[in-house]
């Protein structure tokens, strides 16, 4: 599958050049809403994720019922929808799990998050807080939130004397 990545503002423009007579404030109404769905778990009816682009021309729907086709090949996406898809392939989501089975960590759309496959900066390994049980918690959430940083930055960080 390959979905390429666009901007909102680039596929608007994109679009508006193939589509002159296209109303722009009613495709980024459109594209907005699409994206809002697909943020908040709307699947299409083949129980799919929504393509964002062209649910915005066609209703809530996925890639293959929208065009036929089985794979996306080199067919835009907004990038955020994008980011989305990798971030939560394999992970399980809150409202799969049963109530009583609910324990660990999970992100903002509800995914869980593996703390044991939280990538650890080098910086971490040098803090005095890495082998700090009452720390942990805290770092995890910290490594978590800066993982597609480019630069990693803690506040908490303590240099570990030797």
């Amino acid at each position: 599958m390959r979905l390429v990545p666009i901007s909102i503002n680039a596929y608007i423009k994109k679009h508006l050049k193939n589509n002159p007579s296209e109303n722009e404030k009613d495709l980024r109404e459109r594209l907005n809403k699409a994206l809002t769905d697909y943020k908040n778990g709307i699947k299409c009816s083949c129980g799919n994720d929504i393509w964002v682009i062209g649910s915005a021309s066609v209703g809530n729907s996925c890639f293959t019922c929208i065009t036929g086709e089985s794979y996306p090949i080199d067919d835009y996406e907004i990038e955020s929808a994008i980011k989305k898809r990798e971030n939560i392939k394999g992970r399980r989501h809150i409202d799969e799990i049963p109530p009583n089975k609910i324990a660990g960590f999970f992100d903002d759309n509800g995914y869980e998050i593996n703390t044991d496959l939280i990538k650890k900066p080098s910086l971490c390994i040098t803090c005095i807080n890495d082998d700090n049980p009452n720390e942990e918690i805290f770092c995890n959430m910290t490594r978590y939130d800066q993982k597609d940083d480019k630069e990693f930055k803690c506040f908490a960080y303590k240099t570990r004397k030797t």
